[in-house]
């Protein structure tokens, strides 16, 4: 499954200014506008709400409706009557298990960086279409890590956070304090987050899940299945590092187990051609299983473009309603 829209031509991803601007929300604000910028037609026309007709204007009337342009012609007050298209709500879902918390050279950021970056620009894109956002995500404890600490101490599990949708502007700010505190910890988590979901979710939703997908759980399809069965939908946005889509490397390392702390010498040129036999044996797995349930999916490796995520989701979002 492709996206079908790209940012225009004139816009060029620059990962060194993303590094340079001091916040998330001004990384937010250079991808959504600089991908909007290059836009041929406004994405937010007719997603929101569609004219439907014109009513006689009645005291207590939300004057914010009135049609001045048709008082002007006709010199008589009407209200401009709407017809929603949708009432659909947005939850955005993030991942935070420790495999999230990978950075390669060639990387903008870590996974989770990344991830953030593409939730908070998504959040924008959300709200300024006056659609209602939320987020779901689990929240390290101060000082841990999930699992046994020094002293063979166990540290406190990450706590689950979540944000009720809402299309107030100061929703941007509540979600962006959350992204900022959000730190890998714990093992995989992917299962218990759409666990969750079926809990916290009631009504049909739209279900925007950020995630390296690297949760050999099988649990994660049957919730999938089940969100699916109950009429949400889903857009998968699975970061990868490029180190783990290519394997690049040449000299003998140590490679740990982000989530495990395994750790084992390996020679590369050795285990490169399985591995990589393997790992897209997994991804095509995965890709499978959304093409049966219907689920929207993209790769986002973490050197490129996050507009392409807007694009995406832009691409997909006449679908909704």
């Amino acid at each position: 499954m492709t996206t079908r829209t790209s940012p225009s031509s004139s816009y060029r991803f620059d990962p060194e200014a993303l590094k340079a601007l001091a916040g998330l929300q001004f990384r937010a604000r250079y991808v959504v506008e600089g991908f909007l910028s290059g836009m041929h037609e406004s994405p937010f026309h007719g997603y929101s709400a569609e004219f439907s007709e014109y009513r006689d204007y009645h005291p207590g009337d939300d004057l914010r409706h009135l049609d001045w342009h048709y008082y002007a012609r006709a010199d008589k007050l009407c209200i401009k009557r709407f017809e929603q298209e949708t009432n659909l709500h947005f939850h955005i879902i993030t991942d935070t298990s420790n495999s999230m918390a990978y950075r390669g050279k060639t990387a903008w950021g870590r996974k989770l960086d990344y991830a953030n970056l593409l939730s908070a620009s998504l959040t924008w894109l959300l709200l300024k279409q006056k659609d209602s956002v939320g987020l779901l995500t689990l929240e390290a404890a101060p000082g841990a890590a999930g699992g046994v600490g020094e002293m063979g101490r166990v540290r406190p599990e990450p706590q689950l956070r979540f944000l009720k949708p809402s299309q107030k502007p100061s929703q941007f700010g509540q979600i962006l304090r959350q992204l900022d505190v959000l730190e890998p910890a714990g093992g995989p988590c992917l299962a218990s987050l759409l666990e969750n979901a079926r809990r916290l979710i009631p009504r049909r939703s739209v279900i925007l899940l950020l995630t390296d997908l690297l949760d050999p759980s099988e649990s994660v399809q049957e919730q999938l299945r089940y969100l699916r069965f109950v009429g949400h939908e889903i857009l998968v946005f699975q970061i990868l590092d490029h180190d783990e889509l290519e394997f690049p490397f040449q000299d003998n390392h140590v490679f740990e187990d982000l989530e495990s702390g395994l750790r084992r010498r390996i020679r590369p040129s050795q285990v490169r051609e399985t591995y990589l036999k393997r790992f897209q044996a997994f991804l095509a797995g995965y890709r499978n299983l959304f093409e049966s349930l219907e689920i929207s999916y993209t790769l986002m490796p973490t050197d490129t473009d996050p507009s392409r995520a807007l694009a995406f989701f832009l691409a997909q979002r006449k679908s909704f309603g």
